[in-house]
């Protein structure tokens, strides 16, 4: 059975080996996708979680949020970090912890998450530059924006080893690779697993068209943009490590979110500058 095959067979059986999401990530998700909700509701949903909730409190006394006075509810956590923001770390920690068996891996993933908060933080200020209305949409995807290729590492560790030895030999991104030997990619299963754990669209169409963004649904496209060139500059700048041994393609993502090309050496110095903070950001969000 090819890959393609074996991994829409699980992802569309009821009862698959992925993992079931703990029952404080279906209410956080649920909660995401209600125009309704207030700071209140998720302050709520997420109080039941004590370890999350510790963990939300943290960060928002972290020297990445840098606050002045003690933040010592989670209520104040929200506010200082953001709605959105908190709904998709506390999606990440989720999700992170539902994959269990993660011995001998062909990907980092302590690597890789911390390349996914790298490209969140990139995401955030090119949208405030360029789009301040998506500015606090756009953290959860591209905190997301690889998770496919979580899956790909734990349940097809040897197969991935392949894509990953064919990246390399010809100096292409692993999505490249992935197109070739599994006819489908991580940005396509990110997407598939999203649906199947009922993510909303504002996550789940900017995951899964951050390496073409221009085929992107035109409310979802200068996400995937984005996106797309925070990946390249997270790459760039060697914050975490996303499994590429080369850059991924940004073809026209500059100019159609209207940047200047003068602007990326210095995006790329601010990120190096907030690498202590990201890796504080990942501690904190990974400390069991």
């Amino acid at each position: 059975m090819e890959i393609k095959t074996e991994i829409l067979k699980m992802i569309q059986k009821k009862e698959s080996d992925l993992p079931t999401l703990p029952v404080i990530i279906d209410r956080i998700i649920s909660v995401a996708s209600s125009e309704k909700t207030t700071t209140d509701d998720l302050a709520e949903v997420i109080s039941y979680d004590q370890g999350m909730t510790n963990k939300l409190l943290r960060l928002a006394n972290s020297i990445y949020y840098a606050q002045k006075a003690k933040v010592d509810t989670i209520k104040r956590s929200i506010t200082i970090i953001g709605f959105d923001e908190i709904i998709g770390i506390a999606l990440g920690m989720g999700i992170l912890s539902s994959f269990t068996d993660k011995s001998g891996l062909s990907l980092d993933m302590k690597a890789l998450w911390i390349h996914g908060i790298g490209v969140a933080t990139v995401s955030k200020d090119l949208a405030k530059k360029t789009n301040p209305g998506i500015a606090n949409k756009i953290f959860v995807p591209a905190l997301l924006h690889d998770m496919g290729k979580v899956i790909f590492s734990i349940y097809f560790k040897d197969e991935y080893r392949k894509v990953r030895q064919l990246a390399m030999e010809n100096k292409k991104p692993l999505y490249c690779a992935e197109n070739v030997l599994f006819k489908l990619d991580h940005a396509v299963l990110s997407a598939l697993l999203m649906k199947r754990w009922n993510f909303p669209p504002s996550i789940i169409f900017p995951c899964r068209y951050h390496h073409n963004p221009e085929s992107a649904p035109i409310k979802f496209k200068h996400q995937a943009l984005i996106i797309n060139l925070a990946d390249y500059l997270t790459q760039k700048a060697g914050i975490g490590h996303s499994g590429n041994m080369v850059p991924v393609t940004i073809k026209n993502s500059l100019k159609k979110i209207g940047l200047n090309p003068s602007v990326l050496p210095l995006v790329i110095d601010h990120l190096r500058k907030k690498e202590v903070e990201i890796k504080e950001f990942f501690k904190i969000t990974t400390d069991s």
